[in-house]
């Protein structure tokens, strides 16, 4: 089969379109004929050798969507060649306190499923996920890394309809899956960007409020003006240190900042003053269950949540799908079609 395959870390250049052995399925295990592969950021950090202990050869890739080809012996019944599927792309032991309380990204042997930038991956039958329809094969496989990590920090959060929130990296994938999601509980949602021409497209998303972040201007400020003084509720954080400080300004007394990525930097200066002084809770958000890709899938079949799709690269192109990734000249989604 084809696949990307990296030798050693570094720049984009080091993704290898090459030929490798086809892999086969063992026991309880599935493979995949991926169709299409979406890009993250965590994808970038292990290329460059900055997350993770990465064996290599390696091929990279949590997200995909494509056929059932193969099943491994004692695969469940439920599932047979041909099937359209997601990928979930959280693997878990499934046996422990956290994994039998649903809190999967707790267990201890938790990771990210490898391996979706070729023609076929496989993975455990219980990260197979039926594929809607109505979704492209590229839209599907947008959804899984954006859209749980998004969810599961709103539920964190504990987010109430009427409440205000402020979604940092707004026109990134995590970014525009927190929008859609927030809006979805009934909160009212700022978005923030960098880039005065991802505001429309943000408006697209419902954003009730759209601030493009420029440094000559106190952004907390301007988030202060938009409550009428009082703060938000709650920051979503992707960005880290390019923002961080910044999210502690604007909750309010008692409000809360949840973190979830780092695309800038994760060494942060906090002044823990601020915290204590004024009640804010922090928390950080991974991923998330298990059963979050199959509640949240058919509410893209019925239109109440949408892919969002800056580009679609074929697989051998995966070097630019990365480059312009770490450019942030994206709105939603890269996915690499196989």
């Amino acid at each position: 089969m084809q696949a990307i395959q990296v030798d050693q870390a570094g720049g984009p250049e080091v993704l290898r379109y090459r030929e490798v052995p086809t892999p086969t399925p063992g026991p309880g295990m599935v493979r995949v004929k991926v169709h299409a592969a979406g890009v993250n950021h965590r994808e970038i950090w292990v290329r460059q050798g900055t997350v993770g202990g990465a064996s290599y050869p390696y091929i990279p890739g949590s997200d995909a969507a494509g056929e059932i080809d193969a099943l491994g012996d004692g695969v469940d019944g439920s599932l047979e060649a041909g099937l359209r599927v997601v990928i979930n792309p959280g693997v878990f032991c499934g046996k422990c306190a956290a994994c039998l309380a649903g809190d999967h990204p707790a267990c201890a042997a938790y990771r990210l499923v490898e391996g979706t930038y070729a023609e076929h991956v496989i993975v455990p039958q219980s990260n197979v996920v039926p594929m809607p329809t109505g979704l492209t094969f590229a839209e599907a496989a947008s959804i899984g890394v954006p859209f749980v990590t998004a969810e599961a920090a709103w539920q964190a959060a504990g987010v109430l309809p009427g409440q205000t929130v402020v979604v940092f990296g707004a026109s990134g994938g995590l970014g525009t899956a927190a929008v859609q999601l927030g809006k979805l509980r009934g909160a009212r949602v700022i978005a923030v960007t960098r880039r005065s021409t991802k505001v429309e497209a943000l408006r697209k998303l419902h954003s009730d409020e759209v601030v493009v972040w420029d440094p000559a201007r106190p952004l907390e400020g301007e988030i202060k003006d938009l409550t009428a003084g009082r703060g938000a509720d709650v920051v979503l954080d992707s960005l880290g240190k390019a923002s961080f400080g910044l999210s502690l300004t604007m909750v309010h007394r008692g409000g809360l900042v949840i973190t979830v990525g780092a695309t800038t930097g994760g060494q942060v200066d906090v002044n823990l003053a601020e915290i204590f002084r004024r009640r804010i809770s922090v928390i950080g958000a991974f991923m998330g269950s298990a059963a979050i890709l199959p509640r949240i899938l058919p509410l893209f079949a019925r239109g109440q949540l949408m892919p969002v799709i800056d580009h679609v690269y074929p697989l051998e192109q995966a070097d630019q799908a990365h480059e312009q990734l770490e450019r942030g000249d994206v709105v939603g989604k890269v996915v690499l079609e196989v």
